[in-house]
């Protein structure tokens, strides 16, 4: 039956007359606005944490400095020593990742196998805290090596776990470098899966990437929908990194080189062993294991730095072009191969260094290990790395050069150093104030939160419209001082921490800054704007 329309009202006021009697609203002021392509302009649309690198959203600094900051190691490294019967060597190229369904840390770590020329064998480790390693028993012989991929020459692999992934015989994925047929000329980098990460199948096409001799580091690309890897650049195999995609794990993109060496490098003879990543607040990070001047030469007090490596950083916004980071952030790319000191510009890019000579466990050399996922415990981020107390080519020298045919293993360790979350760069103002103002932005959100140490200092932030004017209740003068520590400080202006009339409008923002540094910052979601009914 067909109801008249006065009908249909009246029938809706008699049976929801609550409704009907509410009493009518408006909406508080900013509660609804337009954004479009016009509104926005030039203007960054930005979400999530921000980090200052790079100078991508930096329009202006005055009186403030970019700081690189290295993470601290762990008083009680190494977390985990070569201490079973059944460990030749290492550890050597690793993988670590933390397990959430599990909340479990699971480690992967090579030892060369004394029976097999250029072979490796792969070990398992597991942790609940990060520090305290157990070595589980995996297979008959009571060892803790998985079943790796039974193929000729297999080494340096790199694992993540794959949680898109539907089939879960594959959850996780592996790379690694082979020799299919037992010689060099068939040196090739190949697919493995697990259900696990225990039991491990290779690809039945093994010949997958032009080989890489050192450890490939795959993930998967969120933002362009792709598996990715970073590896060595070859062949024939160079000391560079190299990049490579694909849609299914299976068949990858021909390599493209990512870093290559630049003046930065000459003066210490750096060339990369390897590159691991990670993304992290909408940023790429990677750290680079940095080989300086090899040779089989000793060391010397002039060049103390030879046959040794450290820790670099690599940063990208995109995950394809990337660039160097200094002491006082990313190098641009532009300023890389031009007329500075480049010595020590080198010497002060370390992130993590090796330690002193012949009195800490890793003075020789340090490398990465792989994180596909950072591992954020707490307010610190962890960083592993294997380090060594000899030099690189220990092997054929000894420290000082030596001629032995059974040198002696030396000892080998995978060490922690922890950092402040977003700890990597800030911008510092000593005694005299100092301003950071970033460029045009627009994002959507209630509150802004940085991360900063105005400890015995002042922090302060003003808004500002895209030209620069002061935007009422908004300015440096409104806003409540920081004078404390913390990674996540909610900003307040006149006391009051919703900034909702900001949102969705291209604004400047302008820190003020006195014995202080800023880390990063974040508009973020936190109220609940329910309305029952409006005008």
């Amino acid at each position: 039956m067909r109801f008249p329309a006065v009908g249909v009202v009246l029938c809706l006021c008699l049976f929801a007359s609550p409704w009907c009697a509410a009493q009518p609203r408006t909406a508080p002021p900013g509660m609804f606005k337009d954004l479009d392509e016009e509104i926005l302009g030039d203007a960054l649309l930005i979400h999530g944490k921000q980090l200052f690198i790079d100078d991508a959203l930096i329009s202006a600094m005055q009186g403030v400095t970019k700081q690189l900051h290295q993470p601290t190691k762990f008083q009680q490294n190494p977390v985990l020593q070569r201490d079973k019967p059944w460990e030749p060597s290492g550890p050597g190229y690793s993988t670590l990742l933390f397990d959430p369904d599990e909340k479990l840390f699971k480690l992967w770590y090579e030892n060369w196998d004394p029976k097999e020329e250029n072979t490796a064998l792969l070990m398992y480790a597991t942790s609940r805290n990060g520090i305290d390693w157990t070595k589980p028993h995996l297979n008959e012989q009571g060892t803790n090596q998985v079943r790796q991929p039974q193929v000729n020459g297999f080494q340096a692999s790199g694992i993540f776990r794959d949680v898109r992934e539907l089939d879960p015989t594959r959850r996780y994925k592996m790379l690694f470098s082979s020799l299919p047929d037992g010689t060099s000329k068939s040196l090739t980098t190949s697919v493995a899966f697990s259900p696990d990460g225990i039991q491990w199948t290779a690809e039945s096409e093994l010949h997958s990437i032009p080989f890489s001799d050192t450890q490939s580091c795959p993930l998967w690309d969120a933002r362009r929908q792709r598996y990715v890897a970073f590896l060595r650049f070859g062949p024939p195999n160079t000391r560079i990194i190299s990049r490579t995609e694909s849609e299914d794990f299976l068949h990858w993109s021909p390599k493209i080189t990512v870093l290559p060496r630049t003046k930065m490098d000459a003066p210490l003879a750096t060339q990369f062993y390897q590159m691991a990543p990670f993304v992290h607040a909408g940023g790429w990070f990677g750290v680079i294991a940095a080989y300086h001047s090899e040779s089989l030469k000793p060391i010397t007090e002039e060049a103390p730095w030879t046959d040794r490596k450290n820790l670099h950083l690599a940063y990208s916004r995109n995950g394809v072009t990337w660039t160097r980071v200094g002491k006082h952030g990313a190098i641009p790319r532009r300023e890389l191969n031009g007329d500075q000191d480049w010595k020590q510009i080198a010497m002060d890019a370390v992130f993590v260094p090796y330690g002193e000579k012949d009195k800490e466990w890793d003075w020789g050399t340090v490398s990465p290990v792989y994180t596909p996922e950072p591992i954020l415990v707490g307010d610190e981020q962890w960083f592993y790395y294997v380090g060594i107390n000899a030099k690189n080519w220990w092997t054929w020298t000894g420290d000082p050069p030596k001629l032995d045919p059974n040198p002696k293993e030396p000892d080998k360790g995978v060490g922690l150093a922890k950092l402040r979350l977003d700890g990597f760069i800030s911008v510092d103002a000593g005694g005299e104030p100092g301003t950071l103002t970033t460029k045009s932005i627009v994002f959507l959100g209630d509150t802004l939160e940085i991360n900063a140490n105005a400890t015995g200092g002042s922090l302060t932030v003003e808004a500002l419209n895209a030209d620069g004017t002061a935007i009422d209740g908004f300015t440096s003068g409104d806003c409540t001082p920081i004078t404390t520590d913390s990674v996540r400080h909610t900003v307040r202006w006149k006391d009051n921490p919703d900034c909702h009339l900001l949102q969705s409008r291209p604004i400047r923002l302008r820190f003020h800054l006195k014995n202080a540094r800023l880390y990063s910052f974040e508009p973020r979601i936190v109220r609940n704007y329910y309305l029952p009914s409006y005008n």
